[in-house]
């Protein structure tokens, strides 16, 4: 299940295609990844890691 991110929450587009990240839980993990399907830009860790994906999205 993909949870959109609040609009008001500071996190920045995917640097490849420019769309705004949406959140995912699996059993054990957070992803933050792009909802582009043709997009494979995601962060995962066991939190939800927003300084990672910045990092990466500049």
């Amino acid at each position: 299940m993909k949870i959109e991110i609040n609009p008001n929450f500071p996190i920045k587009n995917c640097k490849t295609c420019g769309t705004r990240p949406v959140i995912e839980q699996t059993k054990d993990r957070w992803i933050i990844l792009c909802p582009n399907p043709n997009c494979r830009n995601a962060v995962s860790d066991k939190l939800v890691n927003v300084t990672e994906w910045n990092k990466q999205n500049p």
